[in-house]
């Protein structure tokens, strides 16, 4: 019988021990995701359902930006346009398919008004959120999607340039 050298030992046992580590498991760790894997020890990325995720969260604005002639606009700093009582409204999705919306902190004066009037009924199919008021209906693409917040893309016109641009709204649970 031939006899291994020591030197031999010394390169293969912590080869052999190597070998036997497993990689870790990679998933989604967000309880809340439809593809939530409690093995996982290493975020991955995560799917969810844009109607469950709506209507868990009270949502607020954090930014509405549109993009002209390739620079972006924050929209809520033209006042003009964007009167500053729509900063800050409150958007509810109801299990009813209804929405509701609640100024939260700067009322909403007399003459007054949001211009971002997002009430009434809301479906979601597939990436896309449709909000239906009487004559409005508002279609919004659902994108960068979290439980805890959402980019809303949609085009927005805008009079003064008789233009339409590619705009988000970002929406972060509250």
């Amino acid at each position: 019988m031939m006899k291994v050298p020591k030197l031999v030992w010394v390169l293969i046992i912590p080869m052999m021990i190597s070998s036997c580590d497993e990689d870790p498991v990679v998933g989604c760790m967000d309880e809340v995701a439809t593809n939530y894997n409690p093995q996982a020890v290493e975020e991955g990325d995560c799917s969810f359902d844009a109607s469950e995720i709506l209507q868990s969260n009270t949502w607020l604005m954090q930014s509405v930006t549109g993009d002209f002639a390739g620079s972006e606009i924050n929209l809520l700093e033209l006042e003009v346009l964007v009167p500053a009582c729509t900063h800050d409204n409150l958007f509810l999705f109801h299990e009813d398919n209804s929405v509701t919306m609640d100024d939260n902190i700067d009322l909403c004066e007399d003459g007054e008004e949001s211009v971002l009037d997002i009430t009434g009924v809301w479906t979601v199919s597939g990436d896309i959120l449709t909000i239906e008021n009487g004559a409005d209906v508002y279609v919004l693409a659902i994108s960068e999607l979290t439980s805890t917040s959402m980019s809303l893309l949609f085009d927005y016109y805008w009079a003064d340039f008789d233009a339409t641009i590619p705009a988000k709204i970002v929406l972060v649970a509250s």
